[in-house]
């Protein structure tokens, strides 16, 4: 088993960065349900000052985009990015626009052909790769592609992003685990190289999935490079300005060309004003409805004739961590208990408003684990109730606690403080967090938050100074899950250390193909059900719109491959 990471790497993965980050939402602050409506700016003071042109659009500009929608694909982001480099810190916005776009990995992890199972790797950047005998060396072979700026592309630019990665001087490390068995990357020609293993995995070639390839010439002297955008794929960013990134097609791609020739990526915080960009032609992407707007504007005539729903499904979980090492969750029906008083589907439908929807493991199709989902059970306070007796807690005193030996079944649920509540004299919505609660003081166990800050709450989680807490899981489709739950893992916050569970993730670990993987999931949900290490709640299920007139959209991974979608 790889050793954790320090505490600091950990602290600086769990904060929330886009790949196989844990992201800490103690005691769960319930969804948005409107988000902030803004004053649109002085249309006078904006043609003033901005160019007109279909890249840099005010809203009274809105024929100049629809007269580029011949070509144009227009995608919303509710989110500005901070920047666009694909290895510093990335946001979801960030991946969505660049990688695959201007900066590309060396295989590509493509979606099943019926949409269904597990993906599979194809070339991209790699030309072809090889497992040698020992399961100890990889060796692969690269394309003759070329940066945007005319440099050929050499396996020296591999090796440099690999070693960059893998030095945790450079802080990279929401990517840096995923080559964490990589021992050392060797040239052997121009266009050959191979990467030495500290042990067979096949786990590695997942991450030559997910990492970008960026030149040594541009980012070699510094990873910024003063903003440069410098990579191999099939669109160049052209501009940057006015809350809209535009990309461009590559005339001198290595590759097959894409048929859609300018994207842009429109940040607009009102939601409200997105949908209604939509309707009037200027938006052909709206990934994702808040609940304010699910479904009824889904639904709603001058959108449903001319947008298809659209669900990206990304592999986020919100569960419930057990602190094992705490007695008395260390008894694993106790744990049990605890995860059926979790009313999935009652929180799925009236918390989340079904932008989430229920779930039990990180396994299903498209999930952190590839496979078949577990069935759903029951919200079940009475059987919680009788698992609670065979753990010797019972109410025999009638003050609606149950005790063991005199000592009551009190626990602590760390829960992060909800900023602007003060002020507002409206009740806060319930959350995740309250049902729960709600429904363990019914069963006799009495559960005290516990409120900070993240900061404070991330500490805790890190020093394993707690007992209860909801988190939220933000990883990538068939991810190495012995970091959330094998033993010594760097999100095993609650210390779960199960001989059965990590036997299945080793095997997992060694596994080459997504299909070997995903045969060994009724292995890990077996070994999950067993052992109850956390209890899940909910997993993302968010609705957008995607307009009628394009083609090619297959979902997978939380997104999807703009090459070979086309105009209609």
């Amino acid at each position: 088993m790889r050793p954790p990471p320090s505490q600091a790497g950990r602290r600086t993965v769990a904060m929330g960065l886009c790949l196989g980050a844990l992201v800490v939402q103690v005691g769960c602050e319930s969804p948005t349900r409107s988000k902030p409506w803004r004053h649109a700016e002085d249309p006078l003071r904006a043609a003033a000052v901005a160019p007109r042109s279909a890249a840099l659009t005010p809203e009274d500009d809105g024929e100049l985009v629809r007269s580029a929608r011949g070509h144009t694909l227009r995608i919303h982001l509710d989110a500005e990015p901070p920047r666009l480099h694909p290895l510093l810190a990335p946001t979801v916005a960030t991946r969505r626009i660049a990688l695959g776009t201007v900066f590309e990995p060396l295989l590509a992890y493509q979606p099943p052909e019926d949409g269904k199972g597990p993906g599979r790797y194809a070339p991209r950047l790699a030309r072809s790769w090889r497992v040698m005998p020992s399961g100890l060396e990889l060796r692969v072979e690269l394309e003759p592609a070329t940066f945007h700026d005319g440099h050929s592309m050499t396996s020296l630019d591999v090796q440099f992003t690999l070693d960059t990665i893998r030095d945790p001087r450079r802080g990279i490390d929401h990517l840096r685990g995923l080559l964490s068995e990589v021992e050392a990357v060797e040239l052997v020609t121009a266009r050959e190289l191979r990467i030495r293993l500290r042990h067979p995995g096949g786990w590695v070639l997942r991450a030559l999935a997910e990492i970008p390839i960026l030149p040594m010439h541009i980012y070699g002297g510094s990873l910024a490079a003063g903003g440069a955008l410098v990579g191999t794929g099939p669109y160049k960013v052209a501009s940057q300005k006015a809350g809209t990134v535009r990309l461009t097609r590559y005339g001198k791609y290595w590759g097959p060309q894409p048929s859609i020739s300018d994207v842009e990526f429109v940040h607009e915080a009102d939601a409200a004003k997105a949908l209604t960009r939509a309707k009037r032609g200027e938006l052909d992407v709206v990934p994702s409805l808040i609940a304010a707007h699910w479904p009824e504007q889904a639904n709603a005539p001058g959108l449903a004739s001319a947008f298809a729903p659209i669900e990206l499904a990304p592999p986020r979980l919100r569960y419930l961590a057990f602190n094992v090492q705490s007695p008395p969750l260390d008894d694993v029906r106790v744990r049990r208990a605890l995860a059926l008083l979790v009313d999935r589907r009652g929180i799925a439908k009236s918390v989340y408003d079904g932008l989430w929807r229920p779930a039990l493991w990180p396994v299903w199709p498209g999930g952190p684990a590839v496979g078949v989902a577990a069935a759903i059970p029951e919200f079940d306070p009475a059987g919680a109730g009788k698992l609670l007796e065979a753990a010797g807690f019972s109410d025999r005193d009638g003050d609606g606690v149950r005790e063991l030996a005199g000592k009551p079944l009190r626990l602590t649920l760390l829960r992060l403080e909800r900023p602007g509540l003060a002020s507002t004299a409206e009740p806060p919505p319930a959350t995740d967090a309250d049902r729960f609660l709600a429904a363990a003081r019914r069963a006799g166990v009495a559960i005290e938050q516990k409120i900070g800050t993240e900061a404070v709450l991330q500490k805790r989680l890190a020093d394993g100074e707690f007992q209860l807490a909801i988190v939220e899981w933000r990883g990538m489709v068939d991810s190495d899950l012995r970091e959330l739950v094998g033993t010594g893992g760097a999100f095993n916050y609650g210390r779960v250390s199960s001989p059965a569970i990590d036997r299945v993730l080793s095997s997992l670990a060694a596994a080459w193909g997504p299909q070997e993987r995903a045969d060994l999931a009724p292995q890990l949900v077996k070994a999950f059900e067993d052992e109850v290490p956390i209890a899940g709640i909910v997993a993302a299920a968010p609705q957008g719109l995607v307009h009628r007139r394009i083609s090619g959209v297959r979902v997978w991974d939380g997104w999807f491959d703009l090459r070979p979608l086309g105009l209609q």
